[in-house]
């Protein structure tokens, strides 16, 4: 998306100017249980990766993809032209592949349903372009199926999905993606990253060898008139129509309309004025109107002058009015933060484990809050919070958690190992349980010969 210019206002606010689009998001398309055609969602995400890849070569991962930030719009006679937006989250890594920027580790940023493992767990220094081909690839899942991968009714439900559950086979769903589409997507959503494609590069050339063996053209379709008008449209709104102004020249002549011939009177007439005379009076009336033009000339002079001193005098005033604002605003600020408590500051712990799992956490001298697969906590800033999770077969797991930021904390339980069980001795039955079953047969004899 182009950006045209940018400035600082005149109370140090950043701003810069964008395009405007005329168009829809992709999330016009992806609608509930309405898969899109891979003719029409091809060429599509072959775009996505091109923009994709562009930002990551310039070290930028979006971390916030999804069909909302997709734009579709009508660029020379094609529709579905693609305008990746929304960065407001985006992440800027060095040439090691480093995060640059100040986010938390343990910070979780981004839309639940379309977050990367990496991103649910809240490992930020792991995020890189893989995790922008993970969303992508949710994004593929929801046009191909017209359900996403990893649905959930809470916060906690879709990242345990996004860490733990495997996602189904979209053919299971839509028996119409051709079976190479359906792979290309699950190696998208692999939970390890090296298991994903490794660039968007590459995933551009997988996705257009599966369009090209589906005989899929990559070509954008053709926009119809109705598309046209629809882009049109908005567009017009800001032409405002104003009525046509005559050009007024100065040295245009003005045409008089020819007198009246009349019959001379039969009276004598008056002698004509001496040509001295009116000479006189012609100068005397250019004069005066020298003068007059010359006092209106003053005149607006002055006036505008005056014009121009109260404008600047309102404009420093209201520079003042909004600098004493700021600095009353700030200060309100500061003393309402230096009056307010550390423990009034909440933080959200979300936690999760396995289905079924059951949760149990517990801080001073609150009561315990329970739950069950998942838990989100509301706590007071700087709280040690003590929390298990246990589930039938499995391992309980403790962790004490200080609440220093908002997070996701994942308690990822593992099985309880099955006891070998040793094969009865000839000659004794399983049920003999007397300290003898734990000599061999060998070293019993060895005994009874010492006897």
């Amino acid at each position: 998306m182009k950006i045209i210019d940018l400035n600082v206002t005149a109370d140090n606010r950043h701003y810069f100017i964008m395009e405007f689009l005329h168009g829809k998001p992709l999330q016009d398309l992806a609608q509930p249980d309405a898969p899109v055609p891979l003719e029409t969602a091809g060429p599509i995400l072959l775009q996505v990766c091109e923009a994709l890849q562009a930002a990551h070569d310039h070290k930028i991962i979006h971390r916030d993809l999804k069909p909302d930030n997709v734009y579709l719009i009508i660029h020379k006679g094609r529709k579905n032209f693609v305008k990746v937006v929304d960065f407001g989250i985006a992440k800027l890594t060095d040439s090691s592949g480093q995060s640059t920027g100040k986010t938390q580790a343990g910070m979780v940023m981004g839309t639940p349903a379309y977050m990367s493992p990496e991103q649910a767990s809240g490992m930020t220094a792991k995020i890189d372009g893989r995790s922008d081909i993970y969303s992508l690839g949710v994004m593929m899942f929801q046009l191909a199926t017209g359900k996403l991968p990893f649905p959930g009714t809470s916060f906690g439900e879709v990242l345990i999905g996004h860490l733990q559950v495997p996602p189904p086979e979209p053919r299971t769903l839509n028996a119409q993606i051709p079976e190479e589409y359906q792979g290309i997507i699950l190696k998208c959503l692999e939970k390890n990253q090296d298991d994903r494609y490794q660039s968007m590069r590459e995933l551009h050339d997988v996705l257009g060898a599966c369009l090209d063996a589906t005989r899929i053209s990559r070509e954008l379709p053709a926009a119809s008139a109705a598309d046209a008008a629809t882009a049109a449209a908005p567009s017009q709104a800001w032409t405002k129509s104003s009525p046509a102004k005559t050009p007024v020249h100065a040295t245009s002549p003005v045409r008089r309309a020819p007198a009246a011939r009349t019959r001379a009177p039969t009276a004598a007439a008056p002698a004509p004025a001496a040509p001295s005379a009116v000479r006189t009076a012609l100068y005397a009336g250019l004069g005066v109107m020298a003068v007059a033009v010359i006092g209106g000339a003053i005149a607006f002079g002055l006036h505008r002058v005056a014009t121009q001193r109260q404008e600047r005098e309102d404009e420093a005033r209201l520079e003042l009015e909004n600098r004493d604002r700021d600095r009353k605003a700030e200060d309100a600020r500061r003393a309402a933060a230096a009056e307010t408590p550390a423990e009034a500051v909440t933080i959200f712990l979300s936690i999760s484990s396995l289905p079924g799992a059951g949760i149990v956490a517990k801080w001073g001298n609150e009561p315990p809050a329970r739950g069950q697969s998942t838990l989100v906590l509301p706590v007071p800033k700087g709280t040690v919070v003590h929390v298990q999770a246990s589930l039938a077969g499995h391992e309980t797991m403790t962790e004490n958690v200080i609440a220093d930021a908002s997070r996701a904390l994942p308690m990822l339980l593992r099985k309880t190992p099955r006891k070998r069980e040793r094969p009865a001795a000839a000659g004794r039955t399983a049920k003999d349980t007397s300290p003898v079953d734990v000599i061999e047969l060998d070293d019993f004899d060895e005994v009874r010969e010492k006897k």
